[in-house]
């Protein structure tokens, strides 16, 4: 083998940089999944027996590159540049790719100082000659009718959550799997990982004050030798209306991260946004692909305007292969949360509102439920109406959603009176069923106090029965006067009897 011929083959091998089913790292050889059929046949063929080199080339042919797309991990089989059977992976649509030209000519210049690897292409390498394309249902892309020469072939758009593979650079035409012949149809596998983000949220009969958990669960991007994870972090802009409590915990893969593996900002100082960053010693203990978590606690204040808390968080990494940053979103998780005014009012005496009505509020199933253990709501067991007649509990959990899902055995809030108004009796059926869902709280009635948060209970209560007094002319005068005409008809009846003796 001459040493023209060396170069040529050790050029083109190494000009497909990035042919590869993984997301190979630049200046490594193409690497793929399936061994290839070293009896493949290409475009060109030389006599058997010799080697392959520059002058060989057909340049009045053109040539193609197509890409068939797939998401997963890099493995470690060569590719071939040529179709391969059994490629493992799912095709993956949406991937945007972009190729230019370099400017290298293949016949006039030293083989020897062409790029191999992306990294080496400079600005004024490139031409002007580039065309785009997209990756159908089918993960493949072609660009065809191409002048040979040397090209960078880029990744310029992916679908979310993807990472984009390192750039690469592909010789056409390049030798073949054999070395014995110029394939000008170069065929490449490239991968990319895909990096999930989720969030979710624990918030069931959490009322206003009590603390819940937000959890961001994301992947970690999968990396090659020579590159490294650099930064990974979760971003979290927080309602107004959430108090930031504590991070709970922080985990990679089956590590749990602690003191000096990341860091807390406080969000009071920064709009209310949350950032957990990872430390160079936390990063360290990152591998590739790994399952990263972050939990968090946080309270309501308020209701506020609405009933309905959104939350959705970033999740942003380097990509390993392009050093570029990725960033995430996660899926939107909502808590639900509403106000419950009572109102006292006199059963008989229409308007009267009555002030010192005692209650206390309990989760059942019904008013028959044995009633135990009285809720707590933002540190009070206990509510006394005003001189309004009225009580108002500010921020109850709902109970037909809990957890960013709904509730399919829901429960309700029996409102007990426990002491009533003074001159009042307690009603005979002193508990009240309070049936509080998204949909009863959101309806505006006619009654005062009623918004699109708040659901109104009107409660009626009668007055204590007194004793009755005699009334005037009755039977106790009756009585009184019937005993003084008695005495006096016995004194006449007296006086007589002496007067005759």
């Amino acid at each position: 083998m001459n040493k023209i011929s060396r170069t040529a083959r050790s050029v083109t091998f190494a000009a497909v940089v990035g042919l590869s089913l993984g997301i190979s790292a630049p200046g490594a050889l193409a690497q793929g999944d399936t061994a290839a059929d070293a009896s493949a046949t290409t475009t060109s063929e030389a006599p058997v027996g010799t080697s392959v080199n520059p002058a060989n080339i057909d340049f009045s042919k053109k040539g193609s590159i197509t890409l068939h797309k797939k998401k997963g991990a890099e493995s470690g089989n060569a590719a071939t540049g040529q179709e391969m059977e059994g490629v493992q992976g799912e095709p993956l649509a949406g991937v945007t790719y972009k190729i230019t030209k370099l400017n290298y000519d293949l016949q006039k210049d030293d083989w020897s100082k062409f790029p191999k690897t992306a990294a080496d292409v400079k600005d004024e390498n490139k031409t002007t000659t580039t065309a785009e394309g997209t990756t159908g249902a089918d993960g493949k892309v072609a660009f065809e009718d191409l002048d040979l020469g040397i090209y960078l072939v880029e990744e310029t758009n992916a679908p979310a959550g993807i990472v984009a593979g390192a750039p690469f650079i592909v010789s056409v035409p390049m030798v073949n799997e054999a070395s014995d012949a110029w394939n000008y149809n170069v065929v490449a596998y490239p991968k990319n990982t895909e990096t999930k983000t989720e969030k979710t949220v624990k918030d069931a009969d959490k009322h206003i004050q009590d603390g819940y958990t937000y959890t961001i669960n994301a992947d970690a991007p999968t990396w090659g030798e020579g590159k490294s994870l650099t930064a990974f972090r979760f971003e979290d802009q927080l309602d107004q209306r959430l108090d930031f409590q504590k991070v709970t915990e922080v985990k990679a893969g089956e590590t749990t991260l602690g003191a000096g593996d990341y860091t807390v900002n406080n969000p009071a100082e920064n709009g209310n946004k949350l950032v957990v960053e990872l430390t160079e010693q936390g990063l360290a203990k990152v591998k590739s692909g790994d399952k990263l978590s972050l939990t968090f606690e946080v309270k309501r204040k308020e209701v506020g305007g609405t009933t309905e808390l959104k939350n959705q968080a970033d999740v942003i990494f380097n990509n390993p292969n392009t050093g570029n940053e990725v960033k995430n979103k996660t899926n939107e998780v909502v808590t639900y949360h509403g106000k419950l005014k009572v109102v006292k009012k006199d059963g008989k005496e229409a308007g009267k509102v009555l002030q010192g009505a005692e209650f206390e509020l309990y989760r059942c199933a019904s008013a028959q439920d044995k009633l135990e253990n009285p809720l707590t709501v933002n540190g009070a067991n206990k509510w006394t109406t005003g001189e309004d007649g009225s009580i108002t509990i500010d921020g109850l959990h709902v109970t037909d959603f809990a957890d960013n899902a709904q509730v399919t055995d829901v429960k309700k809030f029996c409102l007990k009176e426990t002491k009533a108004p003074a001159g009042y009796a307690l009603p005979e059926d002193n508990v009240t069923e309070i049936v509080f869902t998204r949909d009863n709280i959101s309806v505006e009635g006619n009654l005062e106090g009623d918004d699109k948060v708040t659901l109104v209970s009107e409660i009626e209560n009668i007055k204590q029965d007194t004793p009755n007094l005699p009334m005037t002319g009755g039977a106790g005068v009756g009585i009184l006067a019937a005993i003084g005409a008695a005495i006096v008809a016995a004194g006449a009846w007296f006086a007589r009897r002496t007067a005759r003796n």
